[in-house]
């Protein structure tokens, strides 16, 4: 994945400057922006680290390390939430969004049930550079507690305890968010995002602890909710 000079800009500061050894002596050190791309590439792609380009990258026995380094330190975490925070505003959609099956949702007293909807989607370009970015491992980890987060002020903590709280209830929103799988579902209002139902409809949450299985699943999946599973 290649950042752009903004996205750059943007995360640059969050990066670690190399360590540069008092007496300048020691091989010259990698550049920060290159290694972070190669970290993002094998993200995107979920190949091995030692099939990274060496045309494009630095050695991968280098970026691995850094990587390891990043992760251990908490900025590779930060990194992300950083790029997620500029995908946002740049894509203007809310990728800590959660949408609800709205049997769950009902409108508050002068609001209509019907009412449409915001969900905008991002760019094409912005969808090929990052899709499968956040659907990796390590990143798709990141954007659920965000997620959670979100979720939690919004309703409760207790709310990570229903069905919303599983990892595969954030693969299904970066599917609706990047994809037109579900415009119909949208546009019909039979799904409905969390932070329309925070300011205009009131969440069922005792049909949603009850529709919730012991190991936190839904009892009845709905809109293909089990579309990136295994």
């Amino acid at each position: 994945m290649k950042l752009t000079e903004e996205q750059w800009r943007w995360i640059e500061p969050l990066v670690p400057k190399p360590r540069i050894r008092k007496d300048r002596k020691g091989r010259p050190p990698t550049d920060r922006r290159q290694l972070l791309q190669g970290m993002l590439w094998i993200l995107k792609t979920g190949a091995r680290w030692q099939d990274l380009p060496r045309d494009r990258f630095p050695p991968y026995q280098t970026v691995h390390r850094h990587y390891q380094d990043w992760v251990a330190r908490g900025v590779f975490k930060k990194i992300l939430e950083r790029l997620v925070e500029h995908l946002q505003k740049k894509g203007k959609i809310n990728l800590a969004e959660t949408f609800i099956d709205a049997s769950f949702v009902e409108a508050k007293k002068g609001v209509k049930k019907s009412a449409r909807p915001s969900v905008e989607k991002a760019q094409k370009s912005w969808l090929s550079a990052t899709a499968g970015l956040f659907r990796s491992p390590y990143p798709l980890k990141v954007l659920h507690q965000l997620r959670l987060r979100l979720l939690k002020e919004q309703f409760g903590a207790g709310i990570a305890k229903t069905y919303l709280g599983e990892l595969s209830e954030t693969k299904l929103t970066i599917l609706i968010l990047t994809t037109s799988f579900f415009d119909d579902d949208l546009e019909s209002n039979l799904l409905l995002p969390t932070s329309q139902i925070a300011k205009s409809h009131r969440l069922k949450t005792d049909e949603l602890y009850a529709a919730t299985r012991e190991d936190g699943e839904l009892n009845d999946f709905f809109h293909g909710s089990r579309i990136f599973d295994e």
